[in-house]
């Protein structure tokens, strides 16, 4: 039911209750907050809770904003009037163009003195003359090479050179002397560039685009709405709005040139003047389109739903015209910033939606109306917003003319609205009232008040002053760009894309790993070096599969590909990959299967999907299996089942060669030293229990673990593992080409064995080493400078790998455009780094067991404090990390 509809539903109720002992119960509905309520009482708390009464007053106002009188052609020309001046004063001109343009001209010839193949092209703003007198100059360099950004030391008509090499696009910004203007200098930026041109086409086309973009644009500054990094979106996100706003008019401005063909019959909109465009600009988006629903899409005439990208609802999602899969406006992960947003549409919509004239009495209007808002919003709220509209009164020159309805709710429509609670109390609760005529009861209005016919009587009042503002001559009415005027003293809502708490940025976040402290940790003595020794052995020796265990894997493999020979293709080969063949699998480990077929190099000629469909029919027939699913729509696809007899789950892929290799490589690895194994499954265990090792919950997969591991101990000095692939007779690397990577590296054990017996030994303990990683990867190693790549000795950088806007990057050794790091979000990189930074503290401060906790027999003693890991306070707003020896052992 809705809330309109509930007044006759209560009525019934109570009739029927008194002539049934037993009370029937109703579901009631709250359209205004979706939530279904199961009976009278829950609908009367409803109603008093905060969110309804919010929902309550912004349905309100959007009745009132809907029920605006349309504006008087002196109205429009006051607004275009506003809007035009706005644009020239903000704007840049013909000739602060040029100045751009020159600046351009001067760098590339400083530029072409080092680098002669290189060129700069300038984009933004200041091409499609959005820009504002103060924007920064945006150039893209064509040769895409980091000596490219050397250039600014070499000249003296730039200064102030800062570099940003760690944004998703690496930029240098340095200032022009002569001009004073910052120049942002980044290279091979080719979708901005095309989107640059494609504005700029559309601005030459239609000469009332650039004001309205520039208007749209300064309102978002005044609004603080424009600060990317404050949760806001980038300025260029305005310039697609209005697009999209004109395109979608009924009579549209624009075409749509990225999508299907439009005929370019656009004359029905050339008298529409530029103050008329800029109040259905501001309707639109505050009335007519559902921002929580559809996608801002210039390259399609048809609105475009969220469910198309699964991009998440009640945020702003705007896409780029030549990056499909971006959302321009994703900086904007708050819905508090969201709801800021909406509220700062509908303040300018009504304050252009209103005649505005010069005076005091509209200082008296706007005090009163902040005042008549504040009640409404409760007492809490009350001193805070009244202060703002007293300070938005003296501030302000202009009179309002509208009616305090349209500037405001009316203070007794609070009275009425307690009425009607009181009413609906009295009318439920009370057994012993006598029954209400259905006449009798209040009828409610359509936004959900009463019905008041003092309300009629003032209506008219304030159709006889709107007639004197039909009539009011264009130079009495007037508007400006006011910051206190959009806002009403309420500042911008900043909220930490860390923590998701307001009041901070991500730079300032407490909870930021880089925030903590790292005290100095005591030295190592050698009592306390045989407790880690052991723990670190034991995860090994407790873990791993048994010889047994192992040969039961093998024959599990050779019975399927039995089976699937005799029943599928007698061609198919089956092989084992990943942690059951690489020296570092559980016990329980999948079974990681690739099947390829005979006569067949590569699957570039196979139909992958129908194989693994068909593969998943017959091996339903297998009585030694369960659970079959096919898996068809991922990168790689599968087949999943599990094994019966063993309980072992598996997946078999096709003709995933490349990870055979892999395979192969890290088993050469663990077979060098005992140690590289034991800290390879300690790091795993570590990160089991510290619950981050799920790749599929958006954390780190176990092998990205293993990686950080083998990546330590070549760094070590000296090193404990030297790089195979940088083994190799001659001046090149042999060619191992598989999926179009090399896969080369040195496999010849014998050899290696040999060869690292002439090096200078690595003598520390598996305990030592363990201790050494945690400290490596939160004392030493920079994430944001440098990648993990244990394929090269000497560190690569994140500019190098143009990895700059990845928390972490992990390298994969052979597909060297796979970053096992590039889905880890940034609160997850908060969450692994602070269990590393416990991990340290924890294996770094000497403590011991209590006397007779020890293992087993003849076992060093483990650290057995699981208490005092708990009483550190885990690793963040995820919970506890419950990490410790005990339960690294198993215990």
């Amino acid at each position: 039911l809705t809330l309109t509809q509930a007044e006759d539903r209560l009525y019934r109720d109570y009739i029927h209750r008194l002539q049934s002992p037993e009370y029937p119960n109703y579901q009631y509905l709250c359209k205004l907050c979706s939530v279904h309520i199961e009976n009278i009482q829950g609908a009367h708390k409803h109603i008093k809770e905060k969110r309804h009464k919010k929902n309550m007053m912004e349905k309100q106002e959007e009745n009132e904003l809907r029920a605006l009188p349309p504006p008087s052609p002196a109205q429009l020309r006051a607004v275009d009037a506003t809007v035009m001046e706005t644009a020239r004063h903000h704007g840049i001109s013909e000739e602060d163009f040029e100045v751009r343009r020159s600046v351009v001209s001067r760098m590339e010839q400083i530029i072409q003195k080092h680098l002669t193949a290189c060129s700069l092209r300038l984009y933004g703003s200041c091409l499609t003359r959005f820009a504002f007198k103060t924007s920064d100059i945006n150039i893209d360099v064509t040769y895409p090479s980091p000596d490219v950004f050397l250039f600014c030391s070499f000249s003296a008509e730039f200064s102030e050179v800062e570099s940003d090499f760690h944004a998703k696009v690496p930029a240098v910004f340095c200032r022009d002397v002569s001009s004073g203007l910052v120049c942002k200098v980044s290279a091979g930026n080719d979708v901005a560039c095309l989107t640059t041109n494609h504005l700029a086409a559309l601005a030459k086309l239609e000469p009332r685009l650039v004001p309205l973009v520039l208007a749209f644009r300064y309102w978002a500054r005044l609004c603080h709405i424009d600060c990317q990094a404050e949760g806001g979106i980038p300025s260029y996100s305005f310039a697609l709005m209005v697009i999209f706003f004109l395109q979608q008019r009924a009579e549209p401005i624009l075409p749509v040139y990225l999508g299907q063909w439009t005929r370019l019959t656009l004359d029905s909109g050339k008298e529409v003047s530029l103050g008329q465009l800029w109040l259905e600009l501001l309707r639109f988006y505050t009335l007519e389109f559902a921002l929580e629903e559809y996608i801002i899409s210039i390259r399609l005439k048809e609105f475009l739903s969220r469910e198309v990208k699964n991009w998440p609802r009640r945020r702003l999602a705007i896409e780029d015209p030549f990056a499909l899969k971006r959302n321009v406006a994703r900086s904007l992960n708050s819905q508090m910033v969201f709801e800021y947003i909406q509220e700062r549409f509908r303040m300018a919509y009504k304050y252009f939606a209103c005649p505005q004239r010069w005076g005091r009495r509209g200082r008296q209007r706007a005090k009163n109306a902040g005042k008549h808002r504040a009640n409404l919003e409760g007492p809490e709220k009350k001193s805070e917003t009244t202060d703002a509209n007293d300070r938005k009164g003296r501030n302000m020159e202009l009179e309002s003319t509208e009616s305090l309805d349209e500037e405001g709710p009316d203070p007794s429509m609070k009275n009425q609205q307690k009425t009607l609670e009181s009413s609906l109390i009295e009318l439920v609760l009370h057994d012993d009232c006598q029954p209400t005529k259905r006449s009798e009861v209040t009828a409610l209005s359509p936004n959900g008040l009463l019905d008041s016919e003092e309300g009629e009587e003032e209506d008219e009042d304030e159709g006889e002053e709107e007639d004197k503002d039909e009539r009011a001559p264009s130079e009495d009415l007037h508007y400006v760009f006011d910051k206190m005027i959009f806002t009403g003293g309420k500042p911008p809502t900043v909220v930490c894309s860390i923590c998701k708490r307001d009041g901070h940025l991500k730079d300032e976040c407490p909870e930021d790993f880089k925030k903590i402290e790292l005290k100095p940790l005591p030295p190592m003595n050698e009592r306390f070096r045989d407790i880690l020794d052991g723990l670190c052995k034991l995860c090994f020796y407790e873990l791993s599969p048994t010889l047994s265990e192992q040969q039961k894997r093998e024959q599990i493999l050779a019975g399927l590909e039995r089976f699937i020979r005799k029943e599928y293709n007698d061609k198919a080969q089956l092989c084992l990959f990943g942690s059951s063949k690489n020296g570092f699998g559980f016990r329980d480990s999948d079974l990681d299967i690739c099947m390829t077929l005979e006569g067949h190099d590569t699957a570039e000629k196979l139909n992958c999907k129908e194989i693994i469909e068909g593969l998943a029919k017959v091996l339903k027939k297998h009585t030694g299996l369960k659970n079959i699913l096919p898996i068809t729509t991922a990168k790689v696809p599968i087949v999943k089942f599990e094994h019966r007899q063993s309980g072992l789950e598996g997946d078999i892929s096709l003709y995933n060669t490349l990870a055979q290799h892999n395979t192969r490589m890290l088993a050469t690895y663990a077979a060098l030293d005992p140690r590289v194994q034991y800290l390879g499954y300690t790091m795993k265990v570590f990160a089991k229990r510290c619950d981050i090792g799920d790749a599929s919950r958006g954390s780190l997969s176990s092998y990205a673990y293993i990686l950080m591991v083998l990546y330590f101990l070549q760094q070590r000095h000296p090193p404990v593992i030297p790089v195979l692939q940088e083994i190799f007779d001659g001046h090149s690397a042999p060619q191992r080409m598989v999926d179009g990577w090399n896969a080369f590296f040195f496999d010849d054990l014998e050899d290696l064995q040999q060869q690292l017996s002439e090096l200078p030994p690595n003598t520390e303990s598996v305990g030592e080493l363990w201790l050494g990683l945690l400290r490596f990867y939160t004392e030493e190693f920079d994430f944001k400078e440098h990648v993990i790549s244990i394929r090269q000795r000497k560190r690569l950088t994140t500019f190098e790998k143009q990895w700059t806007s990845k928390c972490i990057a992990i390298e994969d050794p052979f597909d060297l455009n796979h970053n096992l790091g590039a889905g880890v979000s940034r609160k997850m990189t908060n969450f692994i780094m602070k269990a590393f930074i416990n991990g340290r503290k924890l294996f770094g401060t000497p403590f011991y067991p209590v006397p007779g906790a020890e293992v087993k027999k003849g076992s060093p003693p483990l650290l057995l404090n699981w208490e005092h890991w708990q009483n550190e306070g885990g690793v963040g707003s995820r919970g506890k990390c419950h990490i410790g020896p005990a339960q690294l052992c198993g215990l």
